[in-house]
């Protein structure tokens, strides 16, 4: 069964963009007529032409800033924003092993990236009047696995609660901010 979701023409940024559930949110996206950036770290050697991959660091304040500068220049602003990315390398061992280190990669990771994004794009979305922007969280800002992602789970949880927050200032500007727990 197929049908029309209405999003034909639509602007989307996808982090995370060319693998697993990113890679999945990406081909939906672009199945429905929606004009899609993908980020990732590099650039797919087999991508497809409908697809605009844009390469950079979004753990990095400049590689947030490379994407929402491309994007806004390439579409002229930007209607979806879908922030898949996120993960965690923190090593197993529960609390004693994660040093500052580990905390701070995963709070770069898995929480600011999205509100670097937020920040360079909204201001597109607040002048359209419309816009919507999708975090993806996890199950684990509720159910940790303390052994191994305790320091991933609580920067998830900080999205979680970021979206919350963000959702509260911008819907009266008509901006939905959604967080998706897979």
């Amino acid at each position: 069964m197929s049908f029309d979701l209405g999003l034909g023409g639509q602007r989307a940024l996808v982090t995370g963009g060319t693998k697993g559930a990113g890679a999945a949110v990406v081909q939906a996206l672009a199945s429905a007529g929606v004009r899609v950036a993908a980020t990732a770290r590099a650039v797919p050697e087999n991508g497809s032409e409908k697809i605009r991959y844009i390469a950079a660091d979004l753990m990095t304040a400049q590689g947030c800033a490379k994407v929402a500068e491309e994007v806004l220049h390439t579409f002229g602003g930007i209607d979806i924003v879908v922030n898949v990315l996120g993960g965690s390398s923190a090593p197993a061992g529960g609390f004693a092993a994660l040093t500052d280190e580990e905390w701070r990669k995963e709070v770069d990771h898995n929480l600011m990236p999205a509100v670097r994004l937020d920040r360079a794009l909204l201001p597109s979305m607040i002048a359209q009047g419309s816009g919507v922007i999708i975090h993806v969280t996890s199950i684990q800002h509720e159910l940790p696995l303390p052994e191994s992602t305790t320091a991933y789970a609580a920067a998830k949880a900080a999205l979680s609660t970021y979206s919350k927050s963000l959702s509260k200032e911008v819907a009266p500007k008509g901006i939905r901010v959604v967080r998706v727990s897979p």
